[in-house]
């Protein structure tokens, strides 16, 4: 991360490197919020509008590959699905079945400061990611005129968002069937009575 360097900024990032190699992705991702949230690390989303184009920025300059994977994480995870957007899509029927208009561009640099000497780290392993770890996979293009950024189209990003809500509800569906079967005092007494004999 560029600037001035804080002993808790090199406290987070090593501690998000450690989680994320080690698997730990949701762990790595609640200490990144936190890190951000803290005022330790620095990130910030920024809105960029051209003409009629407008798109969501993530800049990744001088991450490493664990810092970024959390950051794309949450851009996407909460950011994007903030309610704000699910209100918007409630308010205007228009908006029905619309959950995110917009673009989100990913800058990874073109890869001057690896360590493999202009050989871009970033952007492979992000592009890996995307397709890999999220479903469905997000596509990404490169931006014309800007090897360093990629953009993720809002197709992309939409049908994530529809799968995201529609495994959130089946999941809550599932909740709701095993509490109406502990709704009756009867069915509750027999599995205890049943648990204890055992």
């Amino acid at each position: 991360v560029d600037g001035e360097i804080s002993y808790e900024q090199i406290l987070f990032v090593g501690a998000i490197t450690f989680l994320h190699n080690n698997g730990l992705y949701e762990d790595a991702d609640e200490l990144f919020v936190a890190g951000v949230s803290k005022g330790h690390l620095p990130f910030e989303l920024a809105t960029q509008s051209e003409d009629d184009d407008t798109s969501l920025t993530v800049d990744l300059h001088g991450m490493n590959t664990a810092f970024a994977h959390s950051a794309v994480r949450v851009a996407l995870q909460q950011q994007v699905q903030s309610a704000s957007w699910s209100k918007v899509q409630e308010s205007d029927p228009s908006m029905q079945g619309k959950l995110w208009e917009t673009d989100m561009i990913i800058v990874t640099g073109r890869g001057r400061n690896s360590a493999q000497n202009l050989r871009p780290v970033l952007r492979p392993e992000v592009q890996r990611m995307l397709l890999e770890e999220f479903y469905p996979p997000l596509s990404t293009v490169s931006v014309p005129g800007n090897m360093g950024a990629l953009r993720v189209p809002a197709s992309d990003i939409n049908a994530w968002l529809k799968h995201q809500r529609e495994q959130k509800g089946a999941r809550l569906l599932a909740i709701a069937d095993v509490l109406k079967n502990f709704s009756s005092g009867s069915r509750l007494k027999q599995m205890i009575a049943k648990s204890l004999g055992s």
